[in-house]
């Protein structure tokens, strides 16, 4: 008969395991937002998020359309050849052996005991137990996600629901650069036809009108693909918001819904960039003032407190371009949401204060609460909200200072640039 006291110890084993993989979400879900390539998305998937899960191995197959066959992309464990590459890659078709049945089907499953089930393909050693998780993007296969171990029955309901997270996560990401890789590949074919409208300028004046009617119409149209994409990666962040907001709602502890409200929000700041950038004219830069008011009330409204919160705004109207202002969405976010979340719980009216200042070639941002205040040498190194401040600003050459006077306070320095 299992005690009590037994009982306590699996429930505790199981909350520490769930704590263990929203850090390992969460960590992810940071270097997966750096990713340009379809080759750091993978790798990504090994080196940052397999690798933290103590798992024996793990191999991600990406479907080629060209010959209909799966490959073998990357690696963690004994298939690995290091920096994700892989020691004697093999390539399944739809519905071969396990992998290829999962990813015809598109559901996931976890194979108890290898040995009973005849798909089983042996690659390069038997192992006993084996998870597969297809990529899936709006019913779109992108490839699977399998992992093997030595062991039978290893592999439970966790590591299927943390995988088929993971997967989500992926398959959007491939998506989304697929996506901008094509626009890469328009904006080339582009500058070569505006190119060669140049030269034909210069021998033939008399077409002069004609060619710059040409030319604009192309500009035109490279303004409207620009927004389209635009519109569409806000879109795929929406689904993953949605899917968060699910997540969060049948999540058992409230440990579990605070982060993945947390990774909801820092998604909800990018993709409302990207909505911003579908509605301006100008599809290079964004207003920060403009941008930083929209997303600083959607948060207080998000959060809906049990007591008011003024917001106090003094922003010079200034333009920023989207790879600066992604990164300080990100920044104003975290700051936002820890004010909110636990500034004023001994304050009779709460304050935030915002402004956006100009000094020479750089933009300030200074932010203030007048809560209780917030330790930051205490929790330095061991925040992750602290560190994920430090890492943004630094993509973007700038600098975040602290101050606990009276509050809090952050001051966001960083260089405009050349828009």
């Amino acid at each position: 008969m299992v005690g009590r006291s037994d009982m306590i110890t699996e429930e505790i084993k199981e909350l520490r395991l769930k704590e263990t993989y929203l850090e390992v979400i969460n960590s992810f879900a940071t270097v997966l937002f750096d990713t340009q390539s379809i080759d750091e998305i993978v790798f990504s998937i090994a080196n940052h998020a397999i690798a933290k899960l103590n798992y024996w191995d793990c191999v991600i197959y990406l479907y080629n359309e060209e010959d209909g066959r799966l490959y073998q992309e990357a690696a963690y464990g004994p298939k690995s050849a290091g920096s994700g590459r892989i020691k004697n890659a093999i390539s399944v078709k739809p519905g071969e052996g396990i992998v290829g049945s999962v990813f015809l089907s598109g559901v996931g499953e976890i194979v108890n005991d290898t040995s009973k089930d005849e798909r089983y393909m042996v690659d390069d050693e038997i192992r006993l137990s084996e998870i597969s998780i297809p990529l899936l993007y709006k019913g779109n296969k992108i490839g699977v996600i399998d992992s093997e171990h030595p062991e039978k029955d290893f592999f439970n309901e966790q590591d299927f629901k943390m995988l088929t997270t993971l997967a989500a996560m992926v398959s959007s990401k491939i998506v989304q650069v697929r996506a901008t890789q094509e626009l890469k590949s328009y904006q080339q074919n582009l500058e070569t036809l505006i190119s060669e409208k140049t030269k034909q300028l210069e021998k033939a004046m008399s077409d002069l009108e004609r060619t710059n009617k040409d030319l604009k119409q192309k500009n035109y149209e490279k303004e409207v693909l620009l927004k389209e994409i635009h519109h569409r990666v806000k879109n795929n962040m929406q689904i993953m918001i949605s899917l968060l907001n699910i997540q969060a709602n049948s999540s058992s502890t409230i440990r579990e819904q605070e982060v993945l409200k947390d990774f909801r929000n820092r998604i909800r700041s990018m993709a409302l960039i990207h909505d911003r950038i579908y509605l301006e004219k100008d599809v290079s830069n964004i207003s920060i003032d403009e941008y930083i008011n929209e997303l600083v009330m959607g948060l207080r409204d998000s959060f809906q407190p049990n007591k008011t919160v003024m917001l106090d705004f003094e922003m010079d109207p200034i333009a920023i371009s989207i790879e600066t202002a992604i990164p300080i969405g990100l920044m104003m976010n975290e700051m936002v949401t820890n004010s909110l979340k636990h500034a004023f719980e001994d304050v009779q009216e709460g304050l935030i204060r915002i402004q956006v200042t100009s000094e020479g070639d750089d933009c300030i941002i200074y932010f203030m609460d007048n809560g209780k205040g917030f330790n930051f040498e205490k929790f330095k190194g061991a925040s992750f909200g602290l560190e994920l401040l430090e890492i943004l600003s630094s993509q973007i050459n700038g600098s975040v200072n602290y101050s606990d006077e009276d509050g809090c306070s952050y001051t966001v320095r960083f260089p405009m640039g050349k828009l």
